[in-house]
C-alpha cells in the first residue's frame, strides 16, 4: 500500500510573492506583503503558507466559499467590520478564522507575520 507523502515546510523552498495593496483598497499606509505558499491542492481547494507585512490597513472581502484559518507568529493585526465595529485584535500565539463572505478592514498594527490555511469550496 502506498502512503501519501508527508510535507515539512522547512524542507520546501516556496516561491516568494511580494505585493502592495491595491490603491482602491488602501485605508492607511501602503503595506508591503510577502507571501510564501508551501502547499496547494486545487482538487480539494486547500492552500497553506506564511505571510508577513508592514504596518497599514486595507479593505478585505472573502468569497462566499472561502475560509482563512491563521495563526499570528509576530506583530499585531486587527480585523473589523467596515463600520469599525466588532474589532478583534490578534498578537503572537493568537489563532483565528475569517469566515466566508466576510468584508471588513484588516489592519497591521505592528509589522506582523502569520501562518495561514485557506480553504475554498469549488462550485
Amino acid at each position: 500500500m502506498t502512503h501519501p507523502a508527508m510535507l515539512r515546510f522547512a524542507a520546501i523552498e516556496p516561491a516568494v510573492s511580494e505585493q502592495f495593496v491595491d490603491p482602491d483598497k488602501r485605508i492607511k499606509g501602503n503595506p508591503r506583503r510577502v507571501t510564501r505558499e508551501y502547499f496547494a491542492n486545487d482538487v480539494h481547494g486547500v492552500r497553506a503558507g506564511t505571510w508577513q507585512a508592514e504596518a497599514g490597513a486595507y479593505r478585505i472581502a472573502l468569497a462566499a466559499g472561502k475560509h482563512e484559518f491563521f495563526h499570528i507568529l509576530s506583530g499585531e493585526v486587527a480585523i473589523s467590520h467596515p463600520d469599525g465595529s466588532g474589532t478583534v485584535a490578534y498578537g503572537p500565539g493568537d489563532t483565528g478564522v475569517i469566515p466566508p463572505g466576510f468584508t471588513g478592514i484588516f489592519e497591521i498594527v505592528r509589522p506582523a507575520s502569520k501562518f495561514w490555511v485557506v480553504t475554498e469550496r469549488r462550485e
